[in-house]
């Protein structure tokens, strides 16, 4: 039996726009696909959302393999990403370009993203889960609700692909059990309490982690938002998009805005594109990647539209592992050599287009972004690098 414990730390979700729905996809050649959905928000909702305060403390019920779960008791400017000149454009120029693209298709099979997954219920859609540990995955509570039948997906009827991407994946595994966080209702609708306690744990039967990897669970506090302010770390998403859900796309136009009232409510401020409204948030600081949240809230009233997370605070599994881990064995890379390529490629620090990927190339494109940005030159690729990178670019 999977037990928790809680801490002060804040797990921040946020929740997308829409009506609920269903994702039906292509069949997969491992034969398994899960469930997309979302809730409706309207004004009303948004402005009850506003004023209320979403701390409350989180217990957990466990989930056996025959029963049903149980359930116990930054200042940015948001108003475009700047346009990215082309490689060959920035090399005529003389100069590389801080202009980050506002989002880009990775290589799932690299680390930080081969912890990223696909959470495939029953052949019918998906949701985009993070491997938290080596053996347990952070997702949404909707995902594990089979709407059409009226009732929770069996364990039995899940699994889980970690750095899936086509036809390929880093590793996969039937589920064991899951558990839902106290406050969530499948039929709950877009109520307050529905909204941030939608995300729940599973537990799966075999370790990913240990070939995957994972990531750490951050608190989104007061702290960590001013650091991010203050340009001491990265604020991005990553996961399936409902249009494009065979490759992991990870978003770079996000920034965390500050705090509605205390400590109860984060803002932050990412474009709202067709896709992405689902993706989990990830942010980057002390040479780390980690989860912060998981769904997207925007107001309507606000332009250019904001987006909120509502903190969901004293969260952590008793599990003990807080901090990221990259794998120490199997098909993932713990490196990512192709990401930290695009991305020097698509700033304008590769000499010769298109010959980024090559080791004499790619080391030469570091160097170059290293010196340009103060920091010692090593032309090594590492997880920290793509941190900077991303930083350096925000």
């Amino acid at each position: 039996m999977l037990s928790t414990v809680f801490g002060d730390l804040n797990l921040c979700f946020a929740y997308a726009l829409g009506t609920p729905q269903r994702e039906v996809t292509e069949t997969e050649s491992s034969g398994w696909l899960g469930e997309k959905g979302s809730f409706i928000v309207t004004r009303r909702h948004i402005n009850l959302i506003a004023t209320a305060v979403a701390c409350a403390g989180i217990g957990f019920g466990t989930l056996s393999v025959a029963a049903q779960p149980t359930q116990t008791s930054m200042k940015f400017n948001p108003a475009k990403a700047p346009a990215h000149a082309s490689a060959s454009q920035q090399k005529s120029s003389g100069k590389a370009s801080d202009a980050m693209p506002a989002d880009m298709v990775v290589d799932a099979a690299e680390y930080p993203w081969s912890a990223v997954g696909r959470l495939n219920t029953g052949g019918r859609g998906y949701c985009t889960g993070i491997l938290v540990d080596e053996s347990h995955v952070l997702t949404d509570a909707h995902c594990l609700f089979y709407r059409t039948e009226g009732r929770w997906w069996q364990p039995g009827e899940l699994h889980f692909v970690a750095g899936y991407q086509r036809d390929t994946n880093v590793t996969h595994s039937k589920i064991q059990s899951y558990e839902l966080a106290p406050g969530y209702r499948a039929n709950g609708g877009a109520s307050l309490s529905s909204i941030i306690n939608n995300w729940a744990l599973v537990k799966l039967e075999k370790p990913l982690g240990r070939q995957a990897g994972w990531l750490g669970l951050k608190t989104l506090d007061k702290r960590l938002v001013r650091r991010l302010q203050n340009g001491q770390g990265a604020f991005i998403q990553a996961g399936y998009r409902r249009d494009a859900s065979h490759a992991i796309t990870v978003g770079f136009d996000c920034a965390a805005d500050g705090f509605f009232d205390a400590e109860s409510r984060i803002g932050n401020r990412c474009q709202l594109k067709p896709g992405r409204a689902d993706l989990p948030f990830l942010v980057y600081m002390d040479g780390k990647f980690n989860v912060v949240a998981n769904r997207v809230l925007a107001s309507l009233a606000e332009q250019p539209p904001r987006t909120g997370s509502l903190a969901n605070p004293r969260f952590r599994a008793k599990m003990g592992k807080g901090e990221s881990q990259a794998p120490k064995s199997g098909a993932a890379s713990p490196v990512p050599m192709t990401t930290i390529s695009n991305l020097l490629e698509s700033l304008g620090y590769a000499e010769d287009a298109g010959q980024v990927q090559q080791d004499e190339a790619r080391e030469a494109a570091i160097r170059s972004f290293e010196s340009s940005k103060g920091l010692p030159v090593t032309g090594e690729a590492s997880v920290p690098l793509l941190g900077e990178i991303i930083e350096a670019s925000e």
